[in-house]
């Protein structure tokens, strides 16, 4: 069984992800949202949001960190996904699931569940922007 650490605003950011890989047993960790509206983040907000990108995505302990990118419009998040990967991210994790009210009123987060034609144009752009980054190998299934 592999355990993510998922991201939560305002708990897990660097230092969290850093003191609990530190600790160990976490498999992979998600960073807090980077909220993408109608515009290309500079390099500089990945960085503050996701410091790992210096080291291989990676926390000082190992641990393979993934981008988290909130938004509603497909072609801004499918580029500001792009930069997090020529930055070095080894993936890039979505935002359907927030559940905050502000998030929600903006256009993010578990509001757009209620189109599934958005979701799927959501993710049909991303994923056609970047490259296959990480394939879990499939489950082994015992007969």
């Amino acid at each position: 069984m592999k355990l993510f650490l998922a991201p939560m605003e305002g708990v897990v950011d660097w230092v969290m992800r850093d003191t609990l890989t530190r600790i160990g047993g976490i498999d992979q960790c998600v960073t807090e949202f980077l909220r993408v509206t109608d515009r290309l983040h500079p390099e500089s907000v990945f960085y503050k949001n996701c410091p790992e990108l210096k080291t291989g995505s990676r926390t000082r302990w190992g641990t393979p960190v993934f981008v988290q990118l909130l938004g509603g419009q497909a072609e801004p998040l499918a580029l500001n996904a792009q930069r997090a990967v020529k930055l070095g991210a080894l993936g890039v994790d979505l935002n359907f699931g927030c559940p905050a009210k502000t998030v929600n009123r903006h256009d993010g987060g578990a509001s757009l569940l209620k189109s599934c034609d958005r979701v799927f144009d959501i993710v049909k752009t991303v994923r056609q922007a970047v490259p296959a980054l990480w394939c879990f190998p499939p489950r082994a299934t015992s007969h």
